[in-house]
């Protein structure tokens, strides 16, 4: 692999050629935030994962909100700390109670990495090859698709990165503690994002440092100091939830990390090579031109001392791979954080044997790429939002309820985002709830006319406690056994719209139930 040395140099790489000028810089800033803004709020919030955070940020939200404990749907949520939280509540109170708003987190998250990555790459390999990089990384598929998503990942992957580029810096000035503490800052931040998977960027430094034989590197970084640092300051949320709860030490430990680890918690889990052919992927449209060149040097070159040659970045890259692939829990979202490293390796890998200017050729992917961003984020949610199973949004079912005037509404299926679409509804999910509502025992019966159980329901149908008024039901078609096909035929003339998976249907106050059904 035919790339520059991976060691550290204390001062930037001349900069005296046309490029990059600080013009180029400003150019792919704009460019970058274009594409990652565009369309940013047409697409309504998927479920699970958006639905869920953008209703737990709407609780926060609202005036009275608890923002200290997050909950969905009135239950307790203590998967994540609460900074994912944090941010989007903010933002929905600033930019209002919309998509777009509720996504400006990932969207901030991937600024801060997108900036991390080009100081870090300034300082290990100058201006030119930071350029790169960050060209790279803003418009990879995994980046650019989960800039636009709602989850913790992305503002994760920025603290991570600015941790990363953060102790370059304190590395840079002999281990200056003023950088060792805004390294610590941006850690601890990271793990106040999603706790332990912040951990594995830091690995990846921490063997880095020792495989590339830069002492200096372990000397800055103090991992000695750092990682017990990280988890003391990471602890205050989880001792004051434990303080409230003491119930919920099993599922903390029990379940968030041992389980994590070797079980198989909401079923997520895959082979020891689930990343290779994922990554293979997400990291398009770059790595075959990377590959094509890297496969163009002489084979003794390829793979000699290669160790010390990927640099601490490669590090980052290898030592995460390998640690989310032996954890038994497996999402295509948790290599998210490798993204800017592996981006940082593919510019080197393209540029550091030129001093030439970019050529339209070079800049072909990157191309290509910002056509697949126009098809995708345009042209494509509109039409199939509503046809994506579990993923689908509500969105335009919430839209039709809207617009008539329903304010009573019963759905089969647990969709959070309705909440966040419905906000003036009265909402109930006909379905016993699932582990996500009952994280803890204390909270059985918080809030009972939220979540009814189906037998109770269909009892309810034709007995007296029925609410009375028009309702509407939505049936999901991918709900197998839903109790409203013992209340109401399939049939299309009793239908009163379908949208996507779903059959709405309006129904008065006493529907015809039938009794052996309820029994």
């Amino acid at each position: 692999m035919n790339v520059e040395s991976p060691q550290v140099r204390d001062t930037p790489a001349p900069t005296a050629l046309l490029f990059p000028r600080a013009r180029d810089w400003w150019i792919l800033a704009a460019v970058l935030g274009a594409i990652f803004v565009f369309c940013l709020g047409s697409r309504g919030l998927n479920d699970p994962d958006e639905g869920r955070y953008a209703n737990i940020a709407l609780a926060m939200a609202k005036t009275g909100g608890d923002w200290w404990e997050p909950r969905e749907s009135g239950f307790g949520h203590y998967d994540k700390p609460p900074l994912v939280y944090w941010c989007t509540a903010l933002s929905l109170r600033v930019f209002g109670f919309n998509e777009w708003a509720a996504r400006v987190t990932p969207f901030f998250g991937a600024a801060l990495s997108l900036a991390g990555l080009a100081w870090a790459a300034v300082r290990l390999y100058g201006a030119r090859i930071a350029w790169w990089a960050v060209l790279i990384c803003g418009t990879s598929v995994q980046f650019w698709v989960m800039g636009r998503v709602l989850s913790p990942d992305m503002l994760m992957t920025g603290w991570c990165t600015l941790g990363v580029a953060a102790w370059v810096e304190c590395r840079r000035r002999n281990g200056a503690w003023e950088m060792w503490l805004a390294t610590l800052a941006c850690w601890t931040l990271a793990w106040w994002t999603k706790a332990t998977p912040s951990l594995a960027p830091l690995a990846g430094v921490l063997i880095g440092t020792y495989a590339t034989g830069d002492r200096a590197g372990r000397r800055a970084l103090r991992a000695w100091l750092l990682v017990p640092a990280v988890l003391l300051l990471g602890s205050p949320w989880y001792l004051a939830m434990l303080g409230r709860y003491p119930e919920l030490s099993d599922f903390f430990f029990q379940r968030e990390l041992v389980n994590r680890v070797i079980g198989r918690v909401d079923g997520r889990h895959g082979s020891l090579i689930y990343y290779v052919p994922l990554s293979l992927v997400a990291w398009l449209p770059w790595w075959p031109v990377a590959a094509w060149k890297w496969g163009r040097t002489p084979v003794a070159q390829r793979f000699a001392r290669w160790w010390q040659r990927i640099g601490v970045e490669g590090w980052i890259v290898v030592v995460g791979l390998v640690l989310f692939s032996l954890v038994n829990s497996k999402l295509p979202t948790y290599t998210l954080p490798l993204a800017p490293w592996v981006s940082l390796l593919i510019a080197r890998v393209i540029r550091v044997d030129t001093q030439a200017n970019p050529t339209p050729a070079s800049l072909l992917p990157g191309g290509a790429f910002a056509v697949c961003v126009v098809v995708g984020a345009w042209l494509l949610p509109a039409r199939i939002e509503s046809q994506l199973g579990p993923n689908s949004s509500l969105r335009p079912v919430c839209e039709y309820l809207r617009s008539q005037g329903a304010r009573d509404i019963e759905s089969d299926h647990y969709w959070p985002d309705m909440e966040f679409y419905l906000q003036d509804a009265r909402i109930r999910y006909v379905l016993r709830a699932s582990a996500n509502q009952k994280e803890r025992p204390s909270d059985a019966g918080l809030v009972p006319d939220r979540f009814v159980d189906p037998a109770d329901w269909l009892v309810r149908q034709s007995g007296p406690d029925l609410p009375p008024g028009e309702r509407w039901l939505v049936r999901f078609r991918g709900q197998r056994d839903s109790p409203f096909d013992a209340m109401l035929p399939m049939g299309a003339e009793r239908r009163t719209a379908s949208i996507g998976e779903f059959d709405l249907y309006r129904v008065g106050p006493s529907p015809s139930v039938s009794r052996s059904a309820a029994r």
